[in-house]
């Protein structure tokens, strides 16, 4: 069996290898033969017309708006699937690269962004975006896109969603309960991903107040926001959800009991934190002992106001207010 284990793996190991060469190699024929094929349309020293703004100039794109000058090359099959093949490997090599750097060095990535290193990486924020879609696309937990029901008692505006809710039932009796759910679902699903942008700039605040003296640019605190607030939603909406589904799913195929406790979920989700926290704070900041201590203390706090009281008490008011 270990022999058999051994040469399987030695056998992905090669095929991987084989691919990504292959990859190289596609990719650089296809590189090579797309500048020629442009050198042969656009020859140096012909002036051209931008078909976008109407500016003059020589070469392959735009000196004024960036448009590529087309050729035949471009309306090719060829170039269809090129630029297929170029989107799945620069997604699949950037995407994983800095989701295994947040994991695995956290703050390398903030770090490195913020002093101009960002060729290798997925863009900080494009990157948080993608992980709001994948989530709001796979709820594992409803914790960012709730349902009104939950509004309705959750501290500490319960009592004011309670209020709105039996003043709209008063003035819309044509209108159900359940259909009022039903609009205000339609409703927050699209709200919800625009809304999410506030936890980035509330996260980076006590951050860019404690580290303005190494990190005056706000926009560097933001990047490291945004590295920390992408790796909150793996953590806490899909890999804690995906451990508990797994051990839901154990304990009814080996007819354990299934155990499900809020404070002993809590205490590795915010562990997870901490670790974040203090790894990347120390990378991105060169933060130690008591002074790194607070902030972790502070952006945990902070954050848990930000995520679960601000974010949750707007998505709610801007949603309700679209049902008028």
């Amino acid at each position: 069996m270990v022999l058999l284990a051994n040469h399987t793996v030695v056998l992905i190991v090669r095929l991987r290898f084989y691919c990504g060469a292959a990859t190289t190699i596609f990719r650089s024929t296809i590189y090579l033969l797309k500048h020629y094929l442009a050198r042969m349309q656009s020859p140096a020293g012909t002036v051209i017309t931008c078909k976008n703004c109407g500016y003059q100039f020589t070469g392959n794109y735009c000196n004024n708006c960036g448009e590529k000058v087309y050729t035949t090359h471009d309306k090719s099959l060829m170039h269809f699937l090129e630029e297929g093949l170029h989107f799945i490997t620069h997604f699949e090599g950037s995407f994983f690269l800095t989701l295994k750097e947040i994991f695995t060095r956290p703050g390398k990535l903030s770090t490195d962004y913020t002093n101009g290193i960002r060729k290798r990486y997925f863009k900080p924020l494009s990157f948080f975006l993608t992980l709001v879609v994948l989530y709001l696309l796979f709820p594992l937990l409803p914790g960012l896109n709730m349902q009104l029901r939950y509004h309705l008692d959750q501290f500490p505006y319960a009592s004011l969603a309670q209020h709105w809710v039996e003043h709209f039932m008063q003035t819309h009796p044509d209108i159900s309960g359940k259909e009022l759910a039903e609009m205000f679902a339609a409703k927050s699903e699209k709200t919800s991903k625009l809304l999410l942008f506030i936890i980035i700039p509330l996260t980076a605040l006590p951050l860019w107040l404690v580290v303005r003296k190494q990190r005056p640019y706000f926009f560097d605190s933001l990047i490291f926001s945004t590295e920390y607030n992408s790796f909150f939603l793996v953590t806490q909406f899909f890999v804690i959800p995906a451990l508990l589904f797994l051990y839901a799913l154990l304990a009814e195929i080996f007819h354990f009991k299934y155990v499900e406790n809020e404070f002993i979920i809590a205490i590795p989700a915010i562990s997870i934190l901490i670790w974040f926290l203090h790894r990347g704070l120390t990378r991105f900041a060169g933060l130690k002992s008591l002074k790194l201590t607070l902030l972790i203390l502070v952006m945990l706090a902070w954050h848990v106001v930000s995520v679960y009281i601000i974010y949750k008490f707007f998505l709610f008011v801007l949603v309700f207010l679209q049902l008028h």
